[in-house]
């Protein structure tokens, strides 16, 4: 839903971006391995180290050594936050300058819009054994370097549950879409939100108050039919052209224009594809498990959002 990929590996994600990363846009922009099919389903690499810095102590762990860090890799498995949908989650593992064995627990991911530069921010902590005096000297001493620099290499490792869930919520999004076609309410999509507390996806357009109720039962029976068909995930890099032929063969729902120059990632659920830079499951039956079903409607100056939440 309306987000940016061009020129696969990119670095022109941005309506996948969030906030900025303060790191150098001298530096080159970060290979995003979920981007084409197979990497959709990666959830490990290796990676060699960009830059690395403390950005502050944890305040709860003061007496472990453990530290706020941010790092840059040249390549991750990690999806950043962004395009409607929440960042990855995971580990980073490296072995130090000092032969010790650490690990990052990454808790956001974010990508700068400008240079495609990916920045990791998460909890430093040294999984070998470390002396008392050690653990104290860190501690004390905020401007403690950290004990690996730039062409480290180290292994990345997405977070597989928080990965599935993530993934099954933004393709239910999809599957939205292709629900309302199916219903023939084909409107544009100008929103996708595929956070787990709340979920939606907005259209222009309209629904009056009294087709609403109806609505979301023929909806909730094409989203159901569409997951009993299982129907397969597809992702590709097209040119604009045959972007523009395929996501707007029903109605011109996407300006091609919008999404810079070179390749569009293009994603196919349940039949309906539109350019999107997120992560999905490879077919619908996979929504079955949790029950992902379509609970509201609401309707006003011109736009429609249709809400949609997992049974369990």
């Amino acid at each position: 839903h309306k987000s940016q990929i061009t020129n696969i590996p990119t670095h022109a994600l941005s309506i996948m971006s969030s906030e900025p990363s303060s790191s150098s846009t001298a530096l080159p922009p970060t290979k995003l391995i979920h981007l084409t099919y197979e990497g959709n389903f990666q959830l490990e690499c290796t990676a060699k180290v960009v830059s690395s810095r403390l950005i502050d102590e944890v305040e709860n762990d003061k007496n472990d050594g453990n530290r706020k860090v941010e790092i840059i890799l040249d390549t991750t498995a990690m999806h950043p936050q962004g395009g409607g949908q929440p960042t990855d989650i995971g580990t980073i593992s490296i072995t130090g300058d000092d032969c010790k064995d650490y690990v990052i627990n990454v808790e956001r991911v974010d990508i700068d819009r400008s240079s495609g530069i990916v920045t990791h921010k998460g909890t430093l902590s040294c999984l070998s054994d470390v002396k008392e005096e050690e653990k104290q000297a860190v501690d004390h001493d905020s401007t403690n370097l950290l004990p690996f620099g730039a062409g480290s290499e180290v292994k990345v490792t997405v977070d597989p549950e928080n990965r599935r869930i993530v993934s099954e919520c933004h393709t239910a999004g999809h599957v939205l879409d292709a629900a309302m076609a199916r219903c023939g309410r084909i409107m544009p999509p100008t929103k996708g939100f595929h956070f787990l507390d709340g979920p939606y996806v907005e259209y222009k357009g309209s629904i009056p108050p009294n087709e609403r109720e109806e609505t979301i039962k023929s909806l909730n029976a094409a989203f159901q039919d569409l997951l009993n068909e299982d129907t397969e995930t597809k992702i590709e890099a097209l040119p604009q052209d045959e972007a523009d032929k395929l996501c707007n063969r029903l109605a011109k729902n996407f300006n091609m224009s919008d999404y810079g120059e070179g390749n569009i990632r293009v994603v196919t659920v349940a039949g309906w594809s539109s350019p999107c830079g997120g992560t999905h499951v490879k077919s619908t039956a996979e929504l079955k498990e949790r029950g992902w079903t379509i609970t509201g409607i609401k309707s006003k100056k011109g736009v429609v959002r249709v809400k949609y939440n997992p049974a369990k």
